[in-house]
């Protein structure tokens, strides 16, 4: 089961990187597109706002790719830190609603499997 998640954590780790490309205009993307609006527009966070955006995906991608070498590499030394990441990417993906939709339901089957596995106890 850590394999499996450390590979869904990769995965989606690398998806976050695509949002720091586009927010610093170093990649164009159908589905990803450059604004300076977040939450479906209401709100203008300017090109700098969206720049220290672009960073804090690019951190919580850095963030889901140690997560996931952590659960391959053991002793679970970052685990405890999976639901802060998880909480941040969610935060991130709907402030790019609806360009982030998949990311949105991403976390949201990472929360639910965090929840089982407080009862199940299939990895940390």
């Amino acid at each position: 089961m850590n394999i499996a998640l450390a590979v869904f954590l990769f995965i989606h780790g690398f998806a976050h990187i695509v949002g720091f490309l586009v927010y610093w205009k170093l990649m164009k993307d159908k589905e990803v597109t450059y604004k300076t609006t977040i939450y479906p527009g209401n709100i203008n966070i300017g090109d700098s706002g969206v720049r220290l955006l672009g960073i804090v995906y690019l951190a919580v991608a850095l963030s889901f790719g140690l997560l996931g070498y952590d659960l391959i590499s053991q002793p679970f030394v970052l685990s405890k830190y999976i639901w802060a990441v998880v909480v941040v990417s969610l935060v991130l993906c709907i402030t790019g609603w609806p360009d982030t939709k998949f990311g949105v339901v991403a976390n949201l089957i990472l929360i639910v499997f965090l929840i089982l596995n407080t009862y199940v106890h299939w990895i940390l």
